[in-house]
Order: structure tokens, then C-alpha cells, then sequence
């Protein structure tokens, strides 16, 4: 509804210009002085896309001679941001604080260093070991990013996400996230120490070069803010249906993975995910996302189920039941015709 009036008053592109000309309007400013609130940090900036919020912190932070340090499933996002940077990248095993700290240990101390990791990995649904990347950040002078995009609205008490929900809000240099998930709108964010976040307000590409954020969405991801912050009662119905979901996946025998949230990878071997979405849309009427290589590591393949605060236990067990029956018709072996083709 906020969309629509602000929408109804100055059309859906106002403001027209990158955000240092013409593109920076009240709604902007008032915006981030909100995140930087909810995440407890100094400031904040905000970005028309998440991805660019990614790729325009790391590519105005980071230079040549800096040393990159990313978890290897870390956001396709980030790693073009580390590309851009030229700074010099290496990558260390998937939650793997012993390979962090080899990697920390053998870097120059006086180098600048900045560890990237997500705070809930996209596919696997798994958490960053938040706690121990703080201490190892701080033993050896590096700093820490954490992309927060599927935490942000979903993990913490508050729904303030990942960080607040391991107890390490303050020990995070940076907080990045995108508000095209529980926030349900579009746009990306950086937040942290007030220097930091205006030196990536006057440096990161993808803000300099780009049109700002419609007001239309500013103001409707003000008003989603708002409600995250003081409806703990949705965050409450998501956990709940999260938990009757992966309870009833996992005694049906589907394989979750360890997820950690509400984001369920249900695994099936060769091209079944591709078939069992294509025949759960078609037969059930249910939509449910397959997702392959280069998403998942190549041979792999999952069924993408999130379930939302929305969804009713009826849905849930509509669901599974279909699934059920999908895994029954396709059998134990794996179809080799594309989707549709049968």
C-alpha cells in the first residue's frame, strides 16, 4: 500500500539519477539512518540491487596489495566484487576455520586483510561460523564482511540476522544484505563504522554509476523494515512451518543436508530435481525451484524449498505428500530426457 501512494504521487522511476546527482532523495537518507538502526551499526548506505551492494563494497574497499580471504561458497556477488577490487583473492574450504587461519597465518601481518563469508549459504542453508571467524580476525589485524542476505528479517530474536542470532553483532566490521528477501522488496545494503560506510558512499561503483533506488521502494522497504522489527509473531509462524516441513521431509527419508534456517535443499541424484519440479508444477500445481550446476556444485542437484510466515500447515503437508508421490513415479533411477520431453 505504501508502494502504491508513493508510486501514485511520483511515478515509478523518480527519483531520475544516480544517487551523488540528482538520485538521492529524503526517502534515501531516512532509509539508511533506519538500517544502520536495525543493525546496530554507525551507518549505513543503501543500493538499488543487492548485488551491487556486494560487488560496490569490495570493489571501493579492497586494491591492489589487499588480501582477500573467501569461504569458497561465498556469493557469486562477492566474488565479482573481489574481482573487480584487483586486489589478490584466495579462497579457503567451505566453513573451515582451520583453513582460515593457515591462510592468516601466512599473510603478511602489516597487509590490509578482509575476510568475506556469508552469513547463511544460499544452497547448502548453513550458517558461517561467525564466532570463530570474529576470533580469528581479530588474532591476526584482518577485518570481517558478512553477507547477510538470507539471515536479515529470519535469524536473531529481532530478526536483526545471523550475527545477532551467534551473539557477534559487534565484532563485524561490516554487515551486507539484500532487502529482495524477508523484506520483500529490492535493493542492497552496507552497514557499519560512519568512515568506512562514507568512504564506500563516495567510491563504490555500482552507487556512482547507476540509477538510485525508485522512492516507490524506498519507502515500501521503510514501511517492510517497520514491520520486520516489531512483528516477531511472523518470524515465529516461518520458524514454525520451517520446522513441520524439514520434520516431515526428513521422515518421508528426503536428504536436507544440515540446514539451519528456513531455506531446505532437498537433494535427488542425476536429473530428478529438474524432472520432480517439472512434474510437481505440472501435475500438483505446485511451483518449487530446481536448481543446478553452476548454483550447486556440477554433478549435483537440489529441489530449492523456502517455506514463508504466509504459508498454512495444509500447504506443508500438500507439499510433501506430492513429493512423495513425484519420488514414487520417477523411481530409483535418474531420467535422461530434458523436462517436457516425456
Amino acid at each position: 500500500a505504501v508502494a502504491a501512494e508513493t508510486a501514485g504521487r511520483y511515478g515509478i522511476g523518480a527519483p531520475m539519477g544516480a544517487r551523488p546527482l540528482t538520485g538521492t532523495c529524503e526517502l534515501h537518507l531516512v532509509l539508511e539512518e533506519r538500517v544502520a538502526a536495525f543493525k546496530r551499526t554507525e551507518a549505513a548506505v543503501t543500493f538499488t540491487m543487492g548485488a551491487g551492494a556486494m560487488m560496490g563494497v569490495l570493489g571501493s574497499l579492497a586494491r591492489p596489495g589487499d588480501l582477500l580471504l573467501l569461504d569458497q561458497f561465498a556469493h557469486a556477488s562477492l566474488v565479482c566484487g573481489a574481482r573487480i577490487s584487483g586486489a589478490e583473492i584466495r579462497y579457503f574450504r567451505h566453513n573451515d576455520l582451520d583453513a582460515l587461519e593457515r591462510l592468516l597465518r601466512k599473510a603478511d601481518p602489516h597487509r590490509p586483510k578482509l575476510v568475506v563469508v556469508d552469513g547463511v549459504y544460499s544452497m547448502h542453508a548453513d550458517l558461517a561460523p561467525l564466532a570463530g571467524i570474529c576470533e580469528l580476525k581479530e588474532k591476526y589485524g584482518a577485518r570481517l564482511l558478512v553477507d547477510d542476505a538470507h539471515g536479515t528479517g529470519v535469524l536473531g530474536e529481532s530478526g536483526r540476522g545471523t550475527a545477532e542470532h551467534l551473539g557477534v553483532e559487534d565484532r563485524v566490521d561490516l554487515h551486507a544484505g539484500t532487502f529482495s528477501k524477508a523484506i520483500g522488496t529490492s535493493g542492497g545494503f552496507v552497514a557499519g563504522a560512519a568512515e568506512v560506510v562514507f568512504y564506500v558512499r563516495c567510491l563504490a561503483p555500482t552507487l556512482l554509476f547507476t540509477k538510485a533506488m525508485s522512492a516507490c521502494v524506498a519507502a515500501a522497504t521503510l514501511k517492510s523494515l517497520e514491520i520486520a522489527a516489531r512483528d516477531g509473531e511472523r518470524r515465529a509462524r516461518l520458524w514454525r512451518n520451517t520446522r513441520r516441513l524439514q520434520e516431515r521431509l526428513r521422515g518421508e527419508g528426503f536428504d536436507i543436508g544440515e540446514t539451519a534456517t528456513p531455506i531446505t535443499p532437498i537433494r535427488l541424484e542425476g536429473t530428478r530435481a529438474l524432472h520432480a519440479a517439472d512434474r510437481l508444477r505440472r501435475e500438483h500445481g505446485i511451483f518449487v525451484s530446481a536448481v543446478t550446476w553452476p548454483a550447486v556444485p556440477q554433478g549435483s542437484a537440489i529441489l530449492r524449498a523456502v517455506p514463508t510466515a504466509l504459508h498454512t500447515r495444509e500447504d506443508i503437508d500438500r507439499f510433501v505428500d506430492a513429493l512423495v508421490s513425484v519420488r514414487a513415479e520417477l523411481g530409483e533411477g535418474a531420467p535422461v530426457r530434458a523436462p517436457g520431453e516425456d
